[in-house]
């Protein structure tokens, strides 16, 4: 059976680490992954997979670019087989209507922008990563931070994601795949 792509974009690593954990439960599962860091010269064919997941994170409203484009350029081949997205954001770490609309928004936006559907989708809760952040970016962080009541100690960061919940998404990926795929 082949492998199933785990292809991911992250600008300060936490997305990597999501993408990591939803490999390890795949491969907890049976299922052989390939873990892969998008970049804008990725070009890697879904079709040799037996299933992709995909996940990008989300900065100044939108997700990277090299996940976009990928997603746009491979749209049909993915569309015709197992796949899935995760997005993951500060917003998602709010327990609102607002917040879930706001995830819900930015999945709808990347479904609309590439012509992808996945069969799967999941908004996880990123990370505050003051340390990981230039001085600029800190700053700025720090300022929207403040306006929305979070954490603003930039000597620390601060992790909101539901470790459970990547975990459970990777399950209902594996789900996905006929039951031949788990065994090999």
């Amino acid at each position: 059976m082949k492998q199933v792509l785990v292809l991911y974009a992250s600008t300060h690593g936490h997305t990597a680490k999501i993408a990591s954990r939803i490999a390890e439960t795949l491969e907890g599962a049976g299922v052989s992954t390939d873990l892969r860091r998008a970049d804008a010269r990725t070009d890697l064919a879904p079709s040799d997979y037996a299933a992709v997941v995909v996940g990008a994170s989300i900065h100044a409203g939108h997700h990277q670019r090299e996940i976009v484009d990928w997603a746009r350029r491979h749209a049909t081949s993915l569309g015709a087989m197992p796949s899935a997205f995760f997005s993951v954001s500060l917003s998602a770490a709010d327990d609102t209507d607002e917040a879930r609309a706001t995830a819900r928004k930015y999945l709808d936006d990347l479904v609309e922008e590439t012509g992808w559907t996945p069969a799967r989708t999941a908004s996880f809760a990123g990370a505050l990563q003051y340390l990981e952040y230039d001085f600029f970016t800190r700053l700025l962080i720090k300022m929207m931070m403040r306006r929305g009541g979070h954490p603003t100690d930039a000597g620390q960061d601060y992790d909101y994601t539901d470790w459970g919940a990547v975990e459970r998404f990777g399950r209902r990926v594996a789900e996905l795949l006929p039951a031949a795929a788990a065994t090999s």
